[in-house]
């Protein structure tokens, strides 16, 4: 793995050359501790316990392009755009931002939406806490994140702001053999609102890599609704990490809905530091052909009278392999914890296969906590009486498949986003002739 590292160690040093004395010093510093943290470190392997079950071979054999210039690819974001949604869109090529491609207006009464990567000098000095202390640098992904990443996201509510419509991010992959390293931060106010989508596509057989992080702090009382939405090509990888910080009362609603990408991880680690903070995380993976989809998250109850209630839900075809691994912890001090994970499976073929590992550790003795998993395949009583109904076989499974995520589809209370996906689930799960909104 050696070569490998040095690869991107060269590209550290060609793009400190080129960019350093557009950043500040504490940005120089903390990207140049990041590159020696993953000259370290390097990628992770099956060793380390947490990768265990997700080889990085298809990343590692590669070498992938670190881009040192402002310039973005010319892409049609046509076929990418969710129809009927009115948002605020910051659109992102390659990780870097495309203001023409963007609908942002001048100003939005109590937010300030922005692009890093158009961040001035002064604006950098006296950037948001999260990202001059640099974040979570856990692994060899999120230590390049920091090392090279130039864009990203960042918004701020203003207390008591409850926004008129959601925020779209779409981060679009269109050049081949480049990795892009977007790096946002959201921080939600005291009694703020909002809703924001965060979507990852690529253009059709490209090979390349999105490695990107989201750091999320919400203050006293204040609510996020957030949508990852992973629909790349099964050429790309996908690696994305999101740490989230909630005080007292906070709301946290997070939506994982990965439909595409040939190696998928997904990182969610949530903080319940506040009394009474409260997080739902949904998440529903569909996976065909070669596919691996691996979510690992961890739900950190340090708080008393917290609650959180996490359901994931799994469809798997083909030779496809998933892993979920859930992690909840539950601190000494976190009296009166209410904890809920449960992860369920579909196997449409023999030679899929899941690896499930929900786990808990509980320090607090005043506690209610329940996790679980299952794994199993269409039941054949149900297929036996659809068919009975007229219903061609292909078309039964393909509803009943349907039917077996609806729980977590029905989460989805954007309706031009749950169009979009229940679109993209039916090209895999139903005949096209099957409208499948209305029969599951």
């Amino acid at each position: 793995m050696t070569n490998i590292i040095d690869h991107y160690v060269d590209q550290h040093i060609a793009d400190t050359a080129h960019n350093s004395e557009v950043m500040p010093a504490w940005l120089v510093q903390q990207k140049q501790s990041a590159i020696e943290q993953f000259k370290s470190c390097g990628f992770p392997t099956l060793r380390d316990e947490d990768w265990r079950y997700t080889s990085l071979k298809s990343v590692v054999s590669k070498f992938f392009e670190v881009k040192v210039t402002e310039t973005t690819a010319s892409v049609d974001l046509e076929p990418f755009l969710l129809e009927d949604l009115d948002c605020y869109r910051l659109v992102f090529i390659d990780g870097r931002f495309s203001l023409q491609d963007s609908t942002m207006p001048q100003s939005v009464e109590g937010c300030d939406i922005s692009a890093l990567g158009s961040m001035s000098l002064i604006e950098l000095e006296q950037a948001p806490p999260a990202l001059t202390k640099g974040g979570t640098v856990s692994n060899g992904f999120s230590a390049l994140n920091v090392a090279f990443s130039k864009d990203g996201y960042v918004v701020q509510i203003a207390d008591q702001t409850q926004l008129d419509k959601p925020i779209e991010i779409l981060f679009v992959s269109a050049s081949d053999n480049v990795a892009a390293q977007p790096r946002s931060i959201v921080q939600m106010g005291r009694f703020a609102e909002a809703v924001l989508i965060e979507r990852h596509v690529s253009v059709q057989g490209l090979t390349a890599l999105s490695n990107s992080t989201c750091q999320i702090e919400l203050n006293e009382n204040s609510k996020l609704d957030f949508y990852l939405v992973e629909s790349m090509d099964s050429a790309a990888t996908q690696i994305h990490s999101l740490d989230a910080e909630l005080a007292k009362n906070s709301t946290l609603s997070c939506r994982t809905l990965t439909l595409g990408g040939g190696l998928v991880r997904n990182n969610l680690k949530v903080s319940l530091n506040g009394e009474g903070a409260h997080c739902d995380m949904f998440g529903l993976y569909n996976t065909a052909g070669k596919q691996h989809v691996d979510n690992h998250t961890n739900v950190i109850h340090a708080a008393p009278h917290c609650t959180s209630n996490e359901l994931y839900k799994g469809v798997l075809d083909q030779r496809s392999r998933a892993v979920f691994h859930g992690r909840i912890n539950v601190e000494q001090d976190a009296q009166k914890t209410d904890a809920i994970q449960t992860n369920n499976n579909l196997l449409l073929s023999a030679n899929a296969e899941i690896d499930t590992k929900p786990q808990l550790e509980i320090y607090a003795d005043d506690v209610k906590c329940a996790h679980g998993a299952t794994v199993g395949q269409i039941d054949e009583a149900s297929l036996f009486y659809l068919r009975t109904r007229g219903i061609a076989e292909a078309d039964a499974r393909s509803l009943l498949t349907f039917a077996f995520v609806n729980d977590v589809m029905e989460r989805v209370d954007i309706e031009a986003l749950k169009d979009s996906v229940s679109a993209e689930l039916a090209a895999k799960l139903i005949d096209e002739k099957v409208d499948l909104r209305s029969e599951a």
